[in-house]
């Protein structure tokens, strides 16, 4: 069973790539997550778990989800991390995270997608989007793909104590000061199409007289300013001018012959 968490479509990209080829289930966190459903999984085959890096770990919401969630049938899973480029180690987290759950880690991947952090600048283009998934991303894929249909383990990666001493700190310092929705604004572009409100993973959208209204429960994983259409959601003035990404369904890609 492939699970996966995805903001800008990167993890779900990925997901469904896995799924096809290992002719396995996927299932979205993001639903359960927005519909507030019971976390609790089957599957024969190893577990997959899709998810992005946020300041060198997995979103907070989806290790506290996958703490609580129940796992039975496999007792493996295998974890694939996307991100713009290697950070910080969330290995060692994770290697806990599973053996408190009475199960084996298959191992951790890092699959490096297109950028879409909008406050850090160098979001591609499509063009230079479609390139990376094609002629970085895919051929990794494959050989995760691969792995996994063997039911290799993994050897444990190289995890120093001050590489995960930092993974932590920024990670605190992260969801500390940035993982908020307080400086989102919304501009007379917006045609209220309601795509932000349908994608946000936690409900931190709703439409009040017309106009989007952030609430509080914002997880950093800014779906919402890169799916909008008209770029009228912004975090003050900083993104005004950054470019936006959202990655392409696995089933248009696959459609046109690029895997």
């Amino acid at each position: 069973m492939i699970l996966f968490f995805s903001g800008t479509g990167n993890s779900k990209f990925a997901a469904e790539f896995l799924a096809d080829h290992l002719k396995d289930k996927c299932v979205s966190l993001n639903e359960i997550l927005k519909h507030k459903k019971e976390p609790a999984f089957r599957s024969e085959k190893p577990f997959v778990v899709c998810a992005p890096i946020y300041a060198g770990r997995f979103p907070n919401i989806i290790m506290k989800l996958l703490r609580a969630a129940q796992f039975a049938g496999s007792k493996r899973i295998y974890y694939v991390a996307t991100l713009a480029s290697k950070s910080c180690s969330c290995e060692q987290s994770l290697r806990k995270m599973t053996s408190d759950k009475r199960m084996e880690m298959g191992g951790l991947f890092f699959l490096t997608m297109p950028n879409n952090y909008v406050l850090g600048g160098n979001i591609p283009s499509k063009d230079d989007a479609e390139y990376q998934i094609k002629y970085v991303a895919v051929p990794e894929l494959y050989r995760i793909a691969e792995t996994i249909e063997m039911n290799d383990v993994l050897p444990e990666g190289e995890n120093h104590a001050v590489t995960t001493a930092l993974s932590s700190s920024v990670n605190t310092l992260y969801s500390k000061f940035m993982v908020s929705s307080d400086n989102f604004v919304v501009n007379e572009d917006c045609v209220v199409c309601r795509k932000c409100e349908r994608h946000c993973p936690v409900n931190n959208i709703i439409i009040i007289n017309g106009d989007p209204v952030f609430r509080k429960r914002c997880i950093g994983c800014y779906g919402c300013i890169n799916i909008c259409p008209k770029k009228a959601i912004n975090i003050g003035k900083k993104t005004e001018d950054t470019n936006r990404y959202f990655c392409p369904d696995y089933s248009d890609w696959k459609a046109k012959g690029l895997t």
